[in-house]
């Protein structure tokens, strides 16, 4: 299983629509199951994007916010029903007899799948006003402990290849913890003044964090929004762990402000920005991941950070 954090160090660069982009590129390039996870617990965009309809929301049987507010002896059996929730009728023969009988009688339809292969966990089930606060609170050791404990349940017990951890701007715990999990941090930026600086800030953050933990993992920046006369100068930063930049689109920005499910549907992977993900970003990923070869035209990037 392969894990990519996507962090920034401001809000509004993009993030969930590239999480969401990514997950629905690399499940249908790779052919297999894509796990995302919205881990901005006051926003939660990416639980609204996924699920429109209230109800639906509502009778999810495992979120974040129960899992974090749950004491160790009650995550067993919310993991079981995160277990039950993403089950597949291509379910292997390691589940329990129960849980197989109910997949291979079609009865037990997963709630978190939004599209084939595609699973999201919501950051809570609360449609109308989540208690999030508290959460804010959590020690960076808890946080990385229970996260880590999920993340390790999804590697044993989970049928999913890849994990997407779309956190909230800046860096709070859970974004932290998130970035000592994965094999990939991609930090997003806009070409401001602001959003370099904190970009920058939150690369040294990381790195100091997964130093002190001794883990090791790559960290690159993508710039998103990118004006014209920008291009070639993000082009150029490729040395300096730069992904291919993404150009600014004016059609997503109005398709995503008046209909955030647009980017579930079929007709959003004509967009100029779907497009250059596709065709560039997840080329170079799936190359340092380790998935793909290199071929002609994709110039090697280094990684001048390893935390």
């Amino acid at each position: 299983m392969r894990t990519i954090t996507l962090c920034s160090g401001k809000g509004g660069v993009g993030k969930t629509l590239l999480a969401t982009s990514l997950g629905r590129i690399i499940q249908r390039q790779e052919k297999c199951n894509v796990l995302l996870v919205d881990l901005d617990l006051s926003v939660r965009g990416l639980t609204l994007l996924a699920f429109q309809n209230k109800y639906e929301l509502d009778r999810l049987p495992f979120s974040l916010t129960d899992y974090f507010y749950s004491e160790d002896g009650d995550q067993p059996a919310l993991l079981h029903e995160l277990q039950k929730g993403l089950a597949q009728k291509n379910g292997n023969a390691e589940e329990s007899p129960e849980l197989m009988a109910q997949v291979t009688a079609g009865t037990n339809t997963s709630t978190y799948q939004r599209l084939d292969g595609l699973f999201i966990l919501p950051s809570s089930t609360e449609s109308e006003r989540p208690d999030w606060t508290p959460l804010h609170h959590l020690e960076l050791t808890e946080t990385v402990e229970k996260l880590g404990k999920l993340y390790e349940f999804a590697t044993s017990s989970l049928h999913v290849d890849y994990i997407i951890f779309d956190t909230q701007a800046g860096l709070g715990s859970l974004s932290l913890a998130a970035t000592t999990l994965s094999d990939m941090n991609l930090i997003v930026l806009e070409e401001d003044d602001i959003s370099w600086r904190t970009s920058l800030n939150a690369l040294m953050e990381i790195s100091a964090l997964n130093k002190r933990l001794q883990r090791k993992c790559h960290s690159y920046f993508l710039a998103n929004k990118v004006s014209s006369s920008m291009m070639d100068v993000a082009d150029k930063l490729k040395s300096f762990s730069f992904l291919p930049p993404i150009p600014f689109d004016a059609w997503v920005q109005k398709l995503f402000a008046h209909a955030t499910t647009t980017v579930l549907e079929k007709d959003f992977e004509e967009s100029d920005f779907f497009k250059q993900v596709e065709s560039q970003v997840w080329q170079e990923l799936a190359v340092i991941l380790g998935v793909r070869q290199r071929t002609a035209g994709l110039s090697p990037r280094s990684s001048w950070w390893r935390g």
